[in-house]
């Protein structure tokens, strides 16, 4: 009798298990479906739930931007959490956003459109989507950070796309292929892992290097040992487990993010020693691959700035320090590009003539703009490695 009952009991435990795992599996298929995108709340705002990965310093960056501007930009939902990277471009998307990089000139700057394909690559709305798997050409690999990514103008009018059409315009033979690699926060530590991963050179392939801006901000923890902890065995439990859907609904109810921590650090992302025996490998690497590395330094000064000077001199790589380069053209570019001069000029009124880096930058004085992207390939278009 006494066992009889322990049956009864156990198989209405075993029943009870069952249902209770079907509707919750059900609740996770219907979120996944419904498209949904886990939040975390932060004063009156709903911030995209995969950027609580961030290093706490990162993220506090972040979240006294977003309440100086009392908005949230729209590109932060253009990513997803990556147990390698961090974070990834979503695959599939076509994502229209504002140019916010000044709340005073918002409205007097043009949107731009980020568009990946398949697999996550940033490509131009008019480009074929299976430009990533081509292995036939010439390939000019970019391997960078937001400036490099194009951050603020359409893929089309970024410096990488740019060079391209100049370059095959210029050699009828050889075709130019652009793989652009870069993702906005990037560091030389991603880099790395890129080239390991991804970005497969082949002889005669040219690579667009350009980290350091990421590199050299504040963190708790370097990029290193958070990519090693998230793939730990323990890391790779919980990532799992932050991956369900019903999980971080869960938790957008429950948890939000906290004030900004007030930390004085001497830790980097990636500490200058480091950033260049980055960059040495990744030089390294491309070299004995037969490519050609080139080094793009812009919104990466001081320190780094120099650091990333030294690596690429003693590879005898050639190395463009975009900020000095653009100075001799300050004068020329409203003959240059007349269309984008005056569009800008428009934009900033007689700003523009106190602080003359908006001619080819934006307001935060890191990203280029149109007319810095176009310049950059102009130069580049110079070199004779690229014919």
């Amino acid at each position: 009798m006494e066992t009889k009952y322990r049956e009864i009991k156990l198989k209405h435990f075993l029943y009870s298990t069952f249902f209770v795992l079907i509707f919750f599996g059900l609740l996770e298929s219907v979120l996944r479906f419904s498209g949904f995108q886990p939040t975390l709340p932060y004063k009156k705002f709903k911030v995209p739930a995969w950027m609580e990965e961030l290093d706490p310093l990162v993220l506090a960056r972040y979240q006294s931007f977003i309440a100086a501007q009392d908005f949230v930009n729209k590109d932060v939902y253009a990513y997803k959490p990556d147990l390698r990277y961090g974070y990834l471009l979503k695959p599939n998307l076509q994502l229209n956003v504002s140019n916010y990089s000044s709340p005073v000139f918002k409205d007097k700057l043009s949107s731009w459109t980020i568009v990946s394909d398949s697999i996550g690559n940033r490509i131009s709305l008019q480009s074929p989507k299976r430009q990533y798997s081509e292995v036939e050409g010439r390939v000019l690999h970019i391997l960078g950070d937001s400036t490099s990514f194009g951050w603020g103008v359409n893929f089309e009018d970024s410096y990488s796309q740019i060079l391209k059409e100049k370059i095959n315009q210029s050699n009828k033979i050889t075709k130019l292929i652009v793989k652009n690699y870069s993702i906005p926060g990037f560091t030389s530590y991603q880099g790395r892992l890129l080239l390991g991963d991804k970005v497969k050179v082949k002889k005669g392939d040219i690579a667009l290097v350009s980290f350091g801006a990421n590199d050299s901000y504040p963190s708790i923890k370097s990029d290193q040992i958070y990519f090693q902890t998230r793939n730990s065995l323990l890391g790779k439990v919980n990532w799992s487990l932050n991956r369900l859907k019903l999980y971080k609904w869960l938790k957008s109810i429950l948890h939000y993010f906290p004030e900004p921590p007030i930390s004085e650090t001497k830790n980097r992302r990636v500490s200058v020693e480091k950033y260049k025996k980055n960059l040495k490998f990744i030089f390294a690497s491309i070299l004995e691959e037969g490519g050609t590395p080139i080094f793009i330094n812009i919104c990466n000064d001081g320190e780094y700035g120099a650091a990333a000077e030294t690596a690429a001199k003693a590879l005898d790589i050639p190395f463009y320090n975009f900020p000095e380069l653009f100075k001799p053209y300050l004068n020329k570019i409203h003959n240059f590009y007349p269309e984008k001069f005056v569009n800008y000029f428009e934009a900033y009124g007689k700003i523009i003539e106190e602080e003359n880096k908006l001619i080819f930058l934006f307001p935060d004085l890191c990203h280029p703009n149109s007319i810095g992207h176009e310049l950059m390939a102009d130069i580049l278009s110079l070199n004779d490695k690229f014919l």
